[in-house]
């Protein structure tokens, strides 16, 4: 990661996360509640929120009114550290998310060019939590939400069913500067042909908008697209996959 942001012209500070293999964090995780579709909490998704929140605490203590948060495991665009200076963030922005999933989602069609990308309001679910910018009253709001939490970050923050989403305002920069993957970006460019070595793109398709091979029969992904593109219609928005670069 330190080659990464080196490559992407990003200086960072590394924050130790909280450890999944620590017995302590597998007990706590253990004393979550179940999600409301019934799923348990993992000692990785406890931890990786219990990460998530030191860096909303570290931004709080800093003074600063914006911080990055950028998970390990990330493959990064050259150009991100030109999205450093934060004159380009709008005034009313929560969140500010610089990463793609590699699944379908609505993005509001009107927006900012900044640098030759796109800034839109993020205008339904798009989950992944490798690389955002959020406001140190966005952070203070999240650590008070959070005190106790039963689904992953990711999907509290971008999962358009949850609490948070219809408290914030959150857009997605387009193309996305960063994308998660255990393998490096062969390319070196950022490149669409990098973000095919990524461990994303390996699970989802732009075809299956986001749902994994063998879960949707191609009937039922008919009738998704339809529905997506008139709900498109209703909000204004493109239903397309976020591309890296």
């Amino acid at each position: 990661m330190s080659a990464e942001a080196e490559r992407a012209g990003v200086a960072v500070e590394r924050l130790s996360a909280v450890d999944a293999q620590e017995p302590d964090v597998a007990a706590r995780a253990a004393l979550v509640a179940p999600t409301v579709a019934g799923f348990p909490m993992s000692a990785g998704a406890f931890a990786c929120f219990a990460s998530h929140r030191l860096v909303w605490e570290r931004l709080l203590a800093s003074g600063d009114s914006l911080g990055l948060v950028m998970e390990d495991d990330l493959n990064l665009a050259p150009g991100l550290g030109r999205l450093m200076k934060p004159d380009w963030i709008p005034a009313d922005a929560d969140i500010v998310k610089l990463e793609t999933w590699g699944s379908r989602c609505h993005v509001a069609r009107d927006g900012a060019d900044v640098d030759g990308r796109r800034v839109s309001r993020l205008l339904s679910t798009h989950i992944g939590a490798g690389c955002y910018i959020l406001s140190k009253a966005t952070a203070e709001r999240l650590l008070a939400m959070t005190e106790s939490y039963s689904d992953p970050v990711d999907e509290l923050l971008f999962n358009d069913g949850l609490g948070f989403w219809p408290t914030a305002v959150i857009y997605q920069v387009t193309p996305a500067p960063a994308v998660q993957g255990k393998r490096p970006n062969d390319g070196g460019d950022g490149s669409q042909g990098g973000w095919a070595q990524s461990s994303i793109t390996e699970r989802f398709s732009a075809e299956a908008g986001g749902v994994a091979a063998g879960r949707e029969s191609g009937a039922e992904r008919l009738v998704r697209r339809v529905r997506e593109e008139a709900r498109a219609l209703s909000l204004g928005s493109r239903y397309e996959v976020v591309p890296f670069g």
